[in-house]
Parts: structure tokens; C-alpha cells; sequence
């Protein structure tokens, strides 16, 4: 991704003047100066605002120099010193800038001597990730105190909108200028992001919902090949659907559904088709025959398909349950705003006004990232990573996402942040058109820990997420599982196992527990124990080393699938067989001690030590060392608890004792080894 600072927004329509550059709300151009001009004090006016103090700050942004040497530079900061007394009466007086030097957490300076610059905005292959920053240090000398680093923006027809370049937030969902702001997204993604696939309509799902008119949906089940762009809904259920798809009514349904019956959702779902120029939607409550399981099984199987070959997926990021909707209005902002005189550059008399947001680190954007409902429903994990451009309806503000960015629509950017478990590498992530084939061992795939850190951290965040049907752990993540193995080009059958990767189990093996976050194990079987879809909550992965020495042999693994049509999916029974050393432990609540097997009477605790659940096991167990690894000295394994029958074993926690002085790892390849199956 090649990301860029600098001013590159596209200036103001000339035709933009007089009241129709500010807007209805203001009778004229002078008025509006005059109100923007009482924004501050008249000392403030006087210093920073005054047009070649505050053009001097501005247009240093320009300047190549690295912004962490700008508050050196008095050629491209503005400096002033005033009085905190002066900044006291003028905050009692209504000045916005005085008042935002004061108000904590910028309380805590005693000088009075300020800096002013302004960072460059960031951007990806000319889209707008990042806004500009106002940044203002506290401190005389060479080394003064940052106050605050804070993104601006303003308003579309606001005299400065052709110097700051991001807007305001759209906040009416359910509006035709929201959607022309979405389809820019989706339109500047196709055209402009290289790496992104593009829309080539060669897969169509099973059935989708003509949307053709709105009020009369009805159910098209493709019986011939059609090569049409069609929409998905990612949204969570959150209670029962009476009215979805079953062997009784799709007849019907294919003759019409009548929306009063339809949850707002669904709804919300077939007005944004319509309003973005589409006519297919799919859902999976209408396209899945919900009370057959074979149906389910087949089209759960095309899930990778139907997601990636979308046009978009439309995903109800704020929505907790499928009859809330969410094309309701967003809330404004609840972080603080500061709004300011802006001198531009077009002349002493030009001034506009601008917005500092008092959300230093992009808290406010990030937020709805985590947690907005669909981040509590493991289904919509795959479905985001699946999509390749989605809208995301959060419960701040419409957001667009793509294998390359998300971003506010509107380029409403704030703080640049994105998170990596919200989308599939793109250099590696397979494509329709690109299925370069490779190995999940080989040094591209694990350069830096990319693509294992990206399974781990998939894993972490699915694993938070809630799961309505038990059986349903692995099934829910089979696609995004499917598009590892596309791309590693390998049968499933001698590759996936259970959630981990036959080339990676050792590492695989190691995942862990938190002590916080610990659960009763199930009774309902879903996956064996050495499998992290056998616990319930966070699971976490361990870090890759260059050097691991392996200290056993992996004899055979043997898996049963609940369904043939689901090879990533659900696991009747499984088993990994191998030749291990296994050594004696005691599990007290102080802590696992292992028994040296070269001192009689000795033993050392273990520096780390997981339970997987928090079911009583007793203080008799056995440590299988998995790995040696050589840098940190560290050894690293399984805890096994036996089973009823003699050599069988499941799992109950994992460890890692870094600097092992009470064993090396030529003592324990000296143990005997004993031919054990880990159920």
C-alpha cells in the first residue's frame, strides 16, 4: 500500500460563491466573516490568526521536513507567548482557541510560550486515509512539550474547503447524497486501486432477491448461468427470522414477498440495493432453505464465492438484531469540536473556518471497529474478509472498506487506522484471476510472521465472537479457511486439520488461553482438544521463531467431517497420532511444575503455563515438549491429561518456559519416546 502526504484536494467549483459557498444559513459572504472573526479573541486574532502568522504556520506543512524536526523550525511553526491570565479572561469571554488551551487534559503547562504547525495529510493511491493535523507544543528551548495533535476538517462549501481537505462525517444514512458519496468509493476503488479485483460477474449465487421492485421483492432462483453484479447483506440476526426461506414457502417466494413481513433490516438491505443502480440482493435467511440441511451445507460451501464475487457487501455494522435497521440517522460526534477562523490563501479578507476534533489518536473512528454489534458474531467475520469492497454501516458514520483501505465515505478521514484482522493480505490473498499457487512453509509466507501472525490474529479476533449454534465453530470460518488453502493449493483433507495447518502444526498446536478468560468445556463435541475450536472465548497464538527444533514425530491425523460438502467445516471426530517424550507434572494452584526426569526429587516450575478451560482436572498431568527454540532457550508444549485407554490422551493446557536452565534440549531428545494419540 503506497501511502503519501500531502495537499492534493481538488479546489472549489468557481461557480461555488457568495451564499451558495456558505451555505442557506448565512445571508451573506460579510456576515460570514464576521461570525467566523468572533470565533477568537481579539489577541488571538492579532497573533495566530492574523493572516501572515497563520499562513506561516499553515504552508509549513508544505516544507520537506520531517514533522518531528517542525517544532525547531521557526521558519515553519508560528510562535507566540502570551499570559496565562490573558488566556483565562479571553476563555471567560467565549474565545474558542483560548478555550482549547485550557480545557484538560491541556492543563497541565505552566508556560505560556505556544507553536503552531500543521501536518500534511496522508494518502493511498489518491484516496484520503488521514486528515490534516493541527499540532501546538508548550515550552521554550529546544525541546518543547506536545499539547495536542488534532485532525481538521470542514465543511463542503466553506471558503477554506480547497486548503483542508477533509469533511464533516455523513450522518443521514438513509439519504441519495450518502449514497452518491458511496458509490464515489466503490466507483474510485474499482478504477484506481490496482490491487483490488476487479468486478468480473463470473459467479452468481443459487438464489438471490430480485429487487427490482421494492415493494414487491421477490425470490429468483437461477436455474440458467447469469452474468450479472449482484449485493450481500452481512448483518446480525440477533432473534428468529419467522419469515425466511423453507421447503414450504419458496414458491411462494419466487412469486413475490410481501415487505410488511420482512425485518427492517432486510428492508433497510433492499433500499440501498436499489439506491446504488443494483437489482440482486442476497441474504442468507431468503437464499438458504433454512430447514434443510443439505441446502444449508451446499450453500454455506459457496460462501467464499458469494462474497468475493459480490459487487459489495452491505454489512449492518450497528444493527444488534435483524428488525432494528440501520439506515437511521448516526449521532452527532461525542468527542469535543473546536471550530476556528481559517486565512486563506486567496486574500486577507477570504477567512473560512475550520474544525479541530479533540480525538488525538482516532478513538472516535475506531471505536464502532470492535465494537459495534457485528464484531459479537463470528459469521460476519469471514463475510468481511470474503467482501472485496464493502459498506459499512457503523454506528458513527457510513464507512467504506476494500482490500486495500477503509475509510469514512465523504473523505471524512480523521486519524489513519485500520486493522489487519479485517481483511486478507492482499500480496498473497487469491483472487478468481490470480491463483498464484504456494506453500504455508515456504520463506514468502512467513517473512516476518505475515501470514502466520494473519491466521493468529484471525483466529484471535473469530474467537471472541459468539457463535448461536455450538456445532457451528468451525463452519462459520470454513470460507475464509477455504481461501488459505486456495491459495496454498492443497487438498483439505491433508491440510486443514481442524483450524490449524498441516505445515504449520507445531506452531499451530501452541495456541493458549488467558487465566481471565477461561470457560467450562463444552459437552458438545466440536473438535478435538488440541484444536482451538474445542474451547470457548479468546484465543491467542504464540510467536514464531526463526529456529524451532521440533521434539516429536507426527505419525498420523486422522479427522472425520460432519459433512463431505463442508471439507473446512465441521469435524465429526478426530485424532493426531505421534511419537512424543512425555514427562511427568504436577498442575498445583501455584502453579505447573514439571518433574525432572534426570534428578530424583527434582522438579521446576514452569515460567508459563495455560489452562484451555476451567474444568477440575486434578494435579496429576504430563507435558509433551512440542519445540525447542534456540534463541531464547525456550521450551514450549502441550499439557495432556490421560484418557481411559493407555497411550490416548486429550489436552487440557499448553506451556512455555523460557531460559530452561532444569532441562536442554539434548536431554530431552534422549528421552525415550512413546507412541501417543492426542484425541
Amino acid at each position: 500500500m503506497e501511502q503519501t502526504a500531502g495537499n492534493t484536494a481538488q479546489p472549489v467549483s468557481p461557480s461555488n460563491t457568495s451564499c451558495d459557498l456558505i451555505g442557506s444559513d448565512i445571508d451573506s459572504i460579510e456576515d460570514y466573516t464576521e461570525t467566523t472573526r468572533s470565533l477568537v479573541c481579539d489577541d488571538c486574532w492579532k497573533n495566530l490568526f492574523a493572516h501572515d502568522s497563520f499562513r506561516k504556520a499553515w504552508d509549513g506543512q508544505f516544507r520537506d521536513v520531517p514533522f518531528f524536526e517542525v517544532k525547531s523550525h521557526e521558519d515553519i511553526v508560528f510562535s507566540y507567548v502570551t499570559t496565562i491570565d490573558q488566556i483565562n479572561r479571553s476563555k471567560e469571554e467565549g474565545c474558542s482557541w483560548c478555550t482549547m488551551l485550557s480545557t484538560p487534559p491541556h492543563t497541565f503547562w505552566s508556560s505560556s510560550a505556544f507553536r503552531i504547525a500543521f501536518r500534511p495529510a496522508l494518502y493511498c493511491d489518491g484516496t484520503l486515509l488521514g486528515a490534516q493535523r493541527m499540532t501546538v507544543w508548550v515550552g521554550q528551548g529546544a525541546r518543547p512539550k506536545e499539547l495536542f495533535s488534532y485532525p481538521i476538517y470542514t465543511k463542503l462549501r466553506d471558503p477554506c474547503a480547497n486548503e483542508v481537505v477533509a469533511r464533516d462525517r455523513a450522518l443521514q444514512m438513509k439519504s441519495t447524497r450518502t449514497v452518491k458519496l458511496a458509490l464515489d468509493c466503490i466507483h474510485d476503488c474499482i478504477a484506481n486501486h490496482a490491487t483490488c479485483p476487479k468486478p468480473i460477474n463470473s459467479f452468481f449465487p443459487t438464489r438471490v432477491i430480485d429487487c427490482t421492485n421494492p415493494m414487491k421483492p421477490k425470490l429468483l432462483v437461477s436455474l440458467a448461468p447469469i452474468r450479472e453484479p449482484y449485493v450481500v447483506l452481512s448483518y446480525v440476526w440477533g432473534e428468529g427470522q419467522p419469515y425466511k426461506t423453507t421447503t414450504i414457502n419458496i414458491e411462494d417466494y419466487q412469486r413475490g414477498i410481501n415487505p410488511i413481513f420482512l425485518p427492517q433490516t432486510i428492508k433497510d438491505a433492499i433500499w440501498t440495493t436499489r439506491a446504488c443502480g443494483q437489482r440482486y440482493l442476497w441474504v442468507d435467511a431468503l437464499c438458504i432453505i433454512q430447514n434443510s440441511r443439505q441446502d444449508q451445507n451446499r450453500e454455506i460451501g459457496q460462501i467464499p464465492n458469494i462474497f468475493a464475487d459480490a459487487y459489495f457487501t452491505i454489512i449492518a455494522a450497528r444493527s444488534p438484531g435483524v428488525s432494528e435497521g440501520f439506515l437511521h440517522d448516526c449521532t452527532p460526534p461525542s468527542v469535543s469540536i473546536t471550530r476556528l477562523p481559517f486565512r486563506c490563501q486567496s486574500g486577507s479578507a477570504n477567512i473560512g473556518a475550520f474544525f479541530v476534533e479533540h480525538d488525538n489518536i482516532g478513538k472516535y473512528d475506531e471505536g464502532p471497529d470492535t465494537t459495534d454489534p457485528i464484531h459479537k458474531r463470528a459469521w460476519c467475520l469471514e463475510e468481511r474478509l470474503l467482501s472485496a469492497r464493502s459498506l459499512i454501516y457503523t454506528s458513527t458514520t457510513l464507512r467504506f472498506h476494500c482490500q486495500l483501505l477503509t475509510v469514512n465515505v465523504g473523505a471524512a478521514a480523521r486519524e489513519s487506522h485500520d486493522l489487519a484482522t479485517h481483511r486478507l493480505a492482499i500480496d498473497w490473498a487469491p483472487s478468481p484471476e490470480d491463483p498464484r499457487p504456494s506453500s504455508p512453509s515456504s520463506d514468502a509466507m512467513f517473512h516476518y510472521n505475515r501470514s502466520t501472525t494473519l491466521w493468529d490474529n484471525i483466529i484471535m479476533n473469530y474467537s471472541k465472537r459468539y457463535v448461536t449454534n455450538e456445532d457451528d465453530k468451525l463452519v462459520a470460518l470454513a470460507g475464509v479457511a477455504y481461501r488459505f488453502g486456495e491459495r496454498w493449493k492443497k487438498e483439505p483433507s491433508s491440510m486443514y486439520l481442524a483450524g490449524l495447518w498441516h505445515d504449520n502444526l507445531q506452531h499451530d498446536l501452541l495456541w493458549h488461553k488467558k487465566a481471565d478468560d477461561l470457560y467450562p468445556r463444552s459437552t458438545l463435541y466440536r473438535a478435538p482438544s488440541w484444536s482451538w475450536a474445542s474451547v470457548d472465548g479468546c484465543v491467542e497464538g504464540t510467536k514464531m521463531y526463526p529456529k524451532e527444533w521440533g521434539l516429536y514425530e507426527l505419525i498420523d491425523c486422522n479427522l472425520e467431517l460432519v459433512s463431505k460438502d463442508l471439507p473446512f467445516g465441521g469435524i465429526a471426530s478426530g485424532s493426531l497420532t505421534m511419537n512424543a517424550k512425555l514427562i511427568q507434572a504436577s498442575w498445583r494452584a501455584s502453579g505447573l511444575y514439571a518433574s525432572n526426569p534426570l534428578a530424583v526429587g527434582g522438579e521446576s516450575k514452569l515460567y508459563f503455563a495455560w489452562r484451555d478451560t476451567t474444568e477440575e482436572i486434578g494435579e496429576r498431568v504430563w507435558i509433551l515438549p512440542l519445540c525447542w527454540r534456540a534463541k531464547a532457550e525456550e521450551l514450549a508444549g502441550l499439557v495432556l491429561l490421560p484418557n481411559d485407554r493407555e497411550g490416548f490422551y486429550r489436552r487440557v493446557g499448553c506451556f512455555q518456559d523460557g531460559a530452561c536452565a532444569w532441562i536442554s534440549k539434548d536431554d530431552i531428545e534422549k528421552l525415550d519416546s512413546h507412541k501417543i494419540t492426542i484425541l
